[in-house]
């Protein structure tokens, strides 16, 4: 049985389908399968020429796009490996990848996952700048209740992790951080401090031409989060039963942010709810997103004068300083 189970999952054919692969062919620890997964393109193995004979490599075809968590959860019913590796279909993994991840999980067995640094690109493989990590294990579940700690293709843990916390199919659009934020509160994880990926950015990926429902999706995740953390339930059922509108044809960012700031507040979450506000102001400043955010800034500060130190500096300059984390 391979070591690594890598899932490559992809539903449309763009230049950087073949280079992303071939960086997973080409890793110098050999031993690991890589189960690719169309989702809906109907070319299979033969969108990648030469890379798609390599005899490592498995398919699974679906007719249609069934998103991404339907595609990782058929891989992962596949998978033999005992580390999971995932990738996106643009990024590109460096050779050591495989081998410095695996070292990590195998030096550390209380570790679930490990991430990786990573380096942004753009679509000519030019060099943007490294891309926002976190490494430690407090970093990487204080920051999980707000975003990802590390970007989701670095993502390489053991198989029970990815078992026992499947991906949630309500999240068509970017369900890494649902997933992570649960695992997290099972396992700890940690970021390798290395360069082992670089993160591709251009105009056609998933997460900016469905960029609002990305946001909406994120923003439900976080209130869940909160809610579990909190030793309530979260009520993923109730919350999608009662956003359903919003589900397909997603909010604004505007209309989001104040949405979830004022139900956070109201929950007792006064945290939470200053987050939502800062991010309401980011998006749009007009009076009348100051006066939502400054609203719900001063109930959560009515309601957690303890925490006023806390929640200012969570509206003014983010989670980053309000819980003294930092970035690589």
């Amino acid at each position: 049985m391979p070591l690594i189970t890598a899932i490559f999952a992809f539903h449309q054919v763009t230049p950087y389908l073949r280079p992303a692969l071939r960086s997973l062919l080409t890793q110098t620890l050999a031993d690991f399968e890589v189960i690719v997964v169309d989702n809906g393109t109907g070319l299979g193995l033969g969108a990648f020429g030469e890379e798609g004979r390599d005899p490592r490599l498995r398919l699974i075809s679906f007719p249609t796009n069934q998103g991404i968590p339907a595609a990782h959860n058929a891989a992962l019913a596949q998978a033999r490996g005992r580390f999971i590796a995932l990738m996106d279909y643009d990024d590109v993994a460096l050779p050591r990848r495989f081998e410095c991840q695996a070292a990590a999980l195998e030096a550390k067995p209380q570790l679930g996952l490990v991430f990786s640094h990573a380096l942004e690109i753009d679509g000519s493989d030019r060099p943007l700048g490294p891309a926002f990590t976190l490494a430690t294990v407090r970093e990487q579940y204080e920051f999980s209740a707000y975003s990802m700690p590390a970007v989701s293709p670095t993502t390489f843990g053991r198989r029970e992790v990815f078992a026992q916390v499947p991906m949630d199919g309500g999240f068509q659009i970017a369900p890494d951080l649902d997933f992570t934020s649960r695992a997290l509160e099972r396992w700890p994880s940690e970021a390798l401090r290395e360069v082992l990926l670089h993160y591709r950015r251009h105009q056609i990926q998933t997460t900016e031409t469905r960029r609002s429902l990305q946001q909406f999706n994120a923003s439900m995740c976080r209130l869940m989060t909160a809610r579990r953390r909190a030793g309530r339930p979260e009520g993923r059922g109730e919350l999608r039963q009662e956003l359903a509108a919003w589900q397909e044809e997603a909010p604004a960012p505007p209309q989001n942010f104040a949405w979830f700031a004022l139900r956070a507040q109201q929950e007792g979450f006064p945290l939470l709810a200053a987050y939502f506000a800062r991010q309401l102001l980011a998006v749009r400043r007009t009076p009348g997103t100051v006066r939502t955010a400054w609203r719900v800034t001063a109930a959560a500060l009515r309601s957690a004068p303890d925490k006023r130190v806390q929640l200012l500096r969570m509206l003014f300059t983010g989670p980053l300083r309000t819980h003294n984390l930092r970035r690589l």
